[in-house]
């Protein structure tokens, strides 16, 4: 993964998630019209560039959780936030990119094979495709597929649990993961910024309390509910160094030795890492690895920040670990094993339902990290074409803005066209020649248009980004 999908997470923002009200369905192009003027609504509210818009983002997303207690937060936005995305206009008249995109698209900077997808958020019309069809490498567009799965099955209020439950002794606990890669030692940690969970001090004193002040001898780590390889089918060995960690149940910090860098190595073993921490903040003596009885009682659980949260996290600032994290989640769900396969067919199966072709697809994880996954421009046009009238709308407010938040903050530097009028999720992987900006914009019109363009092989990093910047921001710009 290269190092320009690494946002500072001080400075990437997000729009508050707020899913449109429910309304009886309508026949074709009336209720797209109307499922797209409240997406649009929505991704036309100001926000704040600071990180204070994740904090909305809970307020709105946790009303009445699937599990657990949440408390508001106490920050909220300023009174004038300043303004970021164009409003758009569903009257506005639809583009000619047909007679526009096909010059744009012979950039000599753009010599590896490249297809691309734009259609009308509207009326769903393709208006310009181009080997739209052909089964690429991703990249951390990858990451939008995890997001429109997760919301579909979880759901944005859905947290993710982590249990303490009574030992086969009574001098032992048992430390069950639940999926939750976001912990933290003492309250403080990497995902703060987006995704502010839960503590193993906060746990750690809910067992005590619930065990009399009795501190137990031993802690039991139980990892079982993840039975898979560690790393997914595709990805580099070299990647669980730096770019993501070996997959496990339960991490502190996404498995990082340094949890203020987004690229710190990783812990070989972050569970027990997490495990260990866990006893010495109980004041357990020694930690084992075993299987929590059937019906053993629980002592206390803790739930991760809201998925509306753990989706602003990954994928404004591309977080490998973390989208891996959630799509096992909803493979979990969806499938009942916590398993890559399972997570492959969910996640195929959320594209089916949304009406999308599969022909061609592999998902071998959700981050992108795996050279092996497969998609096509006009498979994520169509999902995101297919979430706008589904659970799923809360995608689009999470996406980065151009110029303004996320892994878009820096981008677009060879022209500010795109500035807060182009919103999409970016992916880059250097090594084997794969760059990747799928997403949303909205023309000078005012016509909001889905957009996908996936590079493979090509010669250039960063004249690749830069021609699907200008590509996309003189779309963004055109009257035609």
């Amino acid at each position: 993964m290269s190092l320009s999908d690494n946002a500072d997470p001080k400075v990437a923002s997000s729009t508050p998630h707020a899913r449109p009200a429910a309304t009886a369905p309508e026949p074709g192009k009336a209720r797209r019209r109307r499922a797209l003027t409240r997406v649009l609504a929505a991704l036309a509210v100001v926000v704040t560039v600071a990180a204070v818009g994740a904090l909305v983002l809970q307020i709105a997303a946790v009303t009445n959780p699937r599990t657990g207690i949440l408390t508001a937060p106490e920050a909220y936005p300023p009174a004038t936030p300043d303004p970021v995305l164009d409003g758009p206009n569903p009257d506005a008249p639809l583009p000619d990119l047909a007679s526009m995109l096909p010059a744009l698209l012979e950039d000599e900077r753009l010599n590896g094979t490249v297809s691309a997808s734009f259609a009308d958020a509207l009326t769903g019309e393709v208006l310009f495709e181009q080997l739209g069809d052909q089964p690429l490498a991703p990249a951390s567009s990858m990451k939008v597929v995890t997001a429109v799965a997760a919301f579909e099955h979880l759901g944005a209020e859905y947290r993710i649990p982590t249990t303490v439950v009574e030992g086969a002794t009574e001098d032992s606990v048992v430390l069950v993961g639940g999926g939750d890669v976001t912990l933290t030692i003492d309250g403080e940690g990497y995902y703060d910024d987006h995704a502010a969970g839960a503590s193993l001090a906060e746990l750690a004193e809910a067992v005590l309390e619930a065990r009399g002040g009795d501190a137990p001898a031993t802690v039991v780590l139980d990892t079982s509910l993840f039975t898979d390889n560690v790393k997914a089918e595709g990805a580099v060995a070299a990647d669980l160094i730096q770019s993501t960690a070996p997959m496990a149940p339960i991490m502190v910090d996404g498995g990082r030795k340094n949890n203020t860098l987004k690229y710190s190595d990783h812990y070989s073993d972050p569970a027990m890492v997490a495990a260990e921490s866990f006893a010495d903040l109980l004041g357990a003596d020694e930690v084992t690895e075993g299987t929590a009885e059937e019906g053993a009682e629980a002592l206390a659980t803790v739930y991760s920040a809201p998925v509306a949260a753990l989706a602003d996290s990954f994928l404004l600032t591309s977080d490998n670990l973390l989208a891996d994290a959630v799509s096992l989640q909803t493979g979990l769900v969806v499938e009942g094993t916590m398993t890559w396969a399972a997570m492959s067919t969910a996640h195929l199966s959320t594209l089916e339902e949304l009406g999308v072709d599969t022909t061609g697809l592999v998902f071998n994880d959700g981050s992108g990290l795996s050279l092996t996954d497969r998609m096509t421009a006009n498979a994520f046009t169509g999902l995101l074409l297919g979430s706008f009238d589904a659970e799923a709308s809360s995608v689009f407010e999470s996406l980065p803005v151009a110029g303004y938040s996320g892994t878009l903050r820096g981008r677009f530097k060879s022209t500010d066209d795109g500035d807060g009028m182009v919103r999409a999720k970016t992916g880059t992987l250097n090594d084997v020649k794969v760059i990747s900006l799928t997403g949303t914009l909205t023309t000078l019109d005012g016509r909001q248009i889905i957009f996908s363009l996936i590079s493979n092989q090509h010669t250039g990093e960063e004249t690749v980004e830069d021609a699907m910047d200008e590509i996309s921001a003189a779309v963004s710009q055109c009257g035609c």
